[in-house]
């Protein structure tokens, strides 16, 4: 080991100029060799030998002497702050990577008009040298609310080329500049993996990539890629977040996104990706992390109140029990108070994070079975990918699924998940284990938002409105976001009600309690 480096895992370290960076399948340095790193090469520590003379990194996936590792310096800070951000984000900058400057609005699309996309598809290679747009015919804004600005595109080029189409999607900040911060540097990762999806890397079907751009000065960024047909045979229609009802078997849906999620972090681990991966996607800063806000004490009483007295129909009979709801509330209190030493025992293992969809719900994919029945599909709505906690990643996907499978589901997905990652080359990972960051990881992915911006939402119906509603099928639900909103709590509830809780997780990890003996193994 280098004289003075300390190594711990999930620590993030570089090999040294000059230095032969062999990577081996085992810690013995005979045995076979799977990568050569260049110099520069910024890995993660997943283990140390007993010895302290090897080291096993995450990625790409093998052992490597300490001798040839260095510290590396702090991962580069996407998150301006507000003030900085105010003075900014209205600029127009060139992006990072192909050093032009780009319109980051539908209206500045179309005053940048057919040159700007001439040079943008030329700078990305899409375009022949030979061709240009000549027009953009039309601007159809997607009308629903998200964390982007969106929209279809109808363009012309001045030469018809069967490799590119006319019809394109366009992904931009959203124009709310509350909102635009508190997203910022999101999609940073988004534009990273379109633009490795050009590169035939990315071990996932993705929308085909026309130009993307992130400009770290301002927090902008500009995404354009094919546009999805849904609708058109064979592709499904797009389905929508909490309508699971609506999916002709939805457990399948989620069965082809877990394997997706599966094989992307194998590709990360096993190297297949590239060596580089850590320097456009540096380890857990795409960790889901929150701010609970000074009234979620008031907000939790008020969910809790609903629950329990205002409409307990609505929800699994066990979860309106008030003793049930009193121990759920000090646990989620408790979670929320301690969620910065939960997150980061969630990144403490690197062999539990990887290269992950931040938020691979149902809707965020476009879906089509081929002549034999079997369902295929491509994904979506890349904002904050990163390198996180694979519990976080999987529980963000299981948002919303019909309550009464959620557990079943969850159960499957986790089996599902370490089989298929197994299956592509990822280490064999324990089911228990990962059972326990999943649980733990609620905290971030759901019970923050549920708490503080979930909750204002239900009242929104007076209380008579609510006792005449039978079960959460009522139309008025239904025809609403809140149907979403309740069968998002309902799980959570469940959660709750499983042999191992949320509560449990955060607890033991609060104590220090996170052995074998404690996962239940």
């Amino acid at each position: 080991m280098a004289e003075g480096l300390i190594l711990a895992a999930g620590k993030r370290y570089q090999t040294k100029a000059g230095a032969t960076a062999t990577v081996t399948v085992g810690c013995d340095p005979s045995g076979p060799v799977t990568h050569d790193l260049p110099a520069g090469t910024v890995v993660v520590c997943a283990e140390v030998s007993v010895d302290a003379q090897r080291v096993r990194i995450s990625s790409p996936a093998g052992w490597l002497d300490a001798a040839v590792l260095e510290t590396a310096g702090p991962a580069p800070v996407l998150k301006l702050d507000f003030e900085t951000f105010q003075q900014r984000h209205g600029q127009v900058q060139p992006g990072d990577t192909y050093g032009i400057e780009f319109p980051f609005s539908l209206a500045m699309l179309e005053q940048f008009g057919p040159e700007f996309l001439t040079r943008a598809f030329h700078a990305s290679g899409v375009m022949g040298a030979d061709n240009r747009v000549t027009a953009i015919l039309s601007v159809k804004p997607i009308e629903v609310m998200g964390a982007s600005e969106n929209a279809l595109v109808t363009i012309a080029y001045a030469k018809d080329d069967p490799a590119i189409a006319a019809e394109l999607f366009v992904k931009m900040p959203p124009a709310d500049t509350v909102r635009k911060f508190g997203l910022a540097g999101m999609s940073h990762g988004e534009v990273q993996m379109a633009q490795l999806s050009q590169k035939g890397i990315v071990p996932v079907e993705t929308a085909k990539y026309y130009f993307a751009d992130y400009c770290t000065h301002t927090a902008n960024y500009i995404l354009i890629t094919g546009k999805i047909a849904f609708g058109v045979d064979p592709i499904e229609p797009a389905h929508h977040k909490g309508r699971d009802f609506m999916v002709p078997d939805a457990d399948d849906h989620y069965r082809v996104l877990t394997h997706s999620l599966a094989r992307l972090v194998a590709a990360h681990k096993v190297g297949a990706m590239g060596h580089d991966i850590e320097a456009h996607f540096p380890y857990a800063r795409a960790a889901r992390d929150f701010w609970p806000s000074a009234e979620s004490a008031g907000r939790l009483d008020r969910l809790v109140d609903f629950i329990g007295r205002i409409a307990p129909q609505l929800f699994i009979a066990e979860g309106t029990d008030p003793a049930f709801l009193q121990q759920w509330r000090e646990d989620v209190l408790f979670g929320l108070a301690n969620k910065d030493t939960v997150i980061a025992w969630l990144h403490a293992d690197p062999d539990y994070t990887g290269l992950c969809h931040s938020n691979l719900n149902i809707d965020n994919a476009w879906y089509w079975r081929d002549e034999a029945g079997k369902l295929h599909v491509g994904l979506l709505d890349w904002g904050g990918t990163g390198q996180m906690s694979i519990g976080q990643s999987l529980s963000s996907m299981l948002m919303m699924p019909e309550p009464e499978g959620y557990i079943a589901l969850q159960r499957e997905t986790i089996a599902t998940f370490i089989a298929e990652y197994r299956a592509a080359g990822g280490i064999a990972l324990d089911a228990e284990t990962l059972r326990f960051h999943y649980k733990a990881s609620v905290y971030s992915t759901a019970i923050w938002i549920i708490v503080d911006y979930i909750t204002d939402m239900l009242f929104q119906f007076s209380e008579e409105d609510y006792a005449g509603m039978k079960n959460r099928h009522d139309e008025r639900l239904t025809g609403t976001g809140l149907y979403s909103a309740i069968i998002w709590i309902d799980n959570m509830l469940r959660d709750w009600l499983d042999d191992l809780t949320p509560g449990d997780a955060c607890r033991r990890i609060m104590a220090g309690n996170t052995s074998s003996r404690w996962l239940g193994l």
